[in-house]
């Protein structure tokens, strides 16, 4: 028997960074988000109860190595399905597809993708996001933070032009910043792939990856993958396609 199974836990790897999507609350210790609450929904398929999923804090630089290392059993942390990636870890189906996207100062003279040529363009260490802008503006100043909330506030501090990352990323954190009037999103989705996020697992583990799968099926057909997603993206004041 697989040992998450005969534990009856599973570890979830999620941000704990990014309010509306996987965040700790400071004053209660509690984890809560999209991908929080969809862990939750596939612990409570997988293992029967929800009482067994435990979280554990990843950044994107950690996430695969967390796994590699058997630190967590799954990671739900914006982890975009890539080919590169798939030689390291395996994917469930996309639970989420989003697109690339900057978030910007409203008074700032970036309006568009080629206006990032020789920018200070903040950026998450480990993402698709920082290989995107170096390939296309190898001449720009690049600020790499460990975390996604990082890019808003290096915005923030003038220490950034633009913060580059997905769409959902940004709709959430601008949406939970102090100052959200402040800044304006760019999609810029239509100069790249879509990213879509699946479930990464510890490569060649078949029975977790096919339970994930039809947990995550499950939650897609019968509405409540949607209905957690768009709690937070009400709250965002924001709307995005699934798959």
């Amino acid at each position: 028997m697989e040992a998450f199974l005969s534990k009856g836990t599973i570890v979830a790897g999620v941000s704990y960074d990014i309010p509306g999507m996987g965040y700790e609350n400071p004053q209660t210790g509690e984890i809560r988000g999209f991908e929080a609450d969809l862990a939750c929904a596939i612990a409570e398929k997988v293992l029967g109860t929800r009482d067994g999923l435990i979280f554990q804090q990843v950044t994107d630089a950690q996430r695969i190595p967390a796994l590699q290392d058997q630190r967590v059993d799954i990671v739900l942390s914006q982890l975009t399905i890539t080919a590169d990636r798939l030689e390291l870890v395996d994917f469930s189906i996309p639970y989420c597809v989003t697109r690339e996207a900057i978030l910007v100062t409203r008074e700032s003279r970036i309006r568009a993708f080629d206006d990032l040529a020789h920018a200070r363009i903040a950026v998450t260490a480990g993402s698709v996001s920082i290989r995107r802008m170096r390939a296309a503006f190898p001449d720009a100043i690049f600020v790499v933070t460990p975390l996604s909330a990082g890019n808003l506030e290096a915005v923030a501090r003038g220490e950034a032009d633009v913060a580059s990352n997905d769409l959902i990323n940004l709709q959430m954190l601008r949406a939970h910043s102090d100052q959200p009037d402040r800044y304006e999103i760019i999609d810029i989705g239509d100069r790249f792939e879509e990213k879509p996020f699946g479930v990464a697992i510890r490569k060649g583990n078949r029975t977790l990856l096919d339970l994930v799968n039809r947990a995550v099926q499950d939650l897609i057909e019968n509405g409540d993958r949607d209905r957690i997603l768009n709690a937070y993206l009400q709250r965002a004041g924001s709307t995005i396609g699934n798959p």
